[in-house]
């Protein structure tokens, strides 16, 4: 078996860990990007590109790991680390093919996270009133659908929106749009919601992101079987 060597699973490992390195990298791209991503994503401290950065963290670790196990060639560790990668792959997969079968599920729950931001504008908390006006006036869009959401918001149940909304941004200039046609609000007021607005945005980051993870599921299979393969070579090693 060729590829169980050592040099082989440090190779395979160092392109695990630089896998995970570019995962960390695009996601902290994501989170950063025009300053307030993170709030909007999701609501809370877990939010999806944290979940993702997260992820990133970890497989730098077990890409680090992997690379100290094969120096060092103990099997009981090897079959340690193999069996962690296994099951990561195993998560990965599940929550692709999930990702595939379910993707209005998906965004329903990214939407809502979004939601429940904007449901909080015009209250006490400025630094998120500031952040979401900097978010709506940066991607030109309104609202989490489309400007007609405000009408569900406490701040727009009178049927106006943030001024943020704006195409020329002057005081009081989103009351009452909320309630006009589209056609005509659109002289006025930006109509786009900014969940399409982010997947606009985004788009580079996540087709990066998906290559990234492509690659990294065919390296960490190839891992997975040297690992085996190295654990069993150096386990007979010790007894022989």
């Amino acid at each position: 078996m060729g590829c169980i060597t050592k040099t082989g699973l440090l190779i395979l490992n160092f392109a695990i860990f630089a896998a995970g390195v570019a995962v960390v990298a695009l996601a902290s791209m994501i989170i950063h990007k025009d300053g307030s991503y993170g709030d909007m994503l999701s609501d809370g401290v877990f939010t999806l590109p944290i979940i993702i950065l997260i992820a990133g963290l970890i497989i730098v670790i077990i890409g680090f790991l992997g690379c100290c196990g094969a120096a060092q060639e103990n099997s009981c560790m090897l079959r340690t680390y193999g069996f962690i990668v296994a099951v990561l792959l195993i998560a990965e997969v599940t929550l692709g093919i999930l990702l595939l079968v379910y993707p209005d599920k998906a965004e329903n729950y990214i939407k809502k996270g979004m939601t429940d931001v904007f449901m909080k504008y015009g209250g006490e908390d400025e630094a998120l009133n500031e952040s979401i006006d900097q978010f709506q006036h940066d991607l030109e869009c309104c609202g989490v659908s489309n400007y007609t959401d405000w009408n569900s918001y406490s701040y727009g149940t009178s049927g106006n929106v943030a001024d943020s909304c704006c195409r020329e941004v002057v005081e009081n200039c989103g009351f009452g749009q909320a309630l006009l046609p589209a056609a005509q609000a659109g002289n006025f007021i930006y109509t786009k919601g900014c969940f399409n607005a982010i997947k606009e945005d985004l788009q580079g980051e996540t087709i990066g992101l998906c290559v990234v993870l492509f690659i990294m599921a065919i390296v960490q299979v190839m891992a997975v079987t040297c690992a085996c393969g190295l654990a069993s070579k150096s386990g007979s090693s010790h007894y022989a």
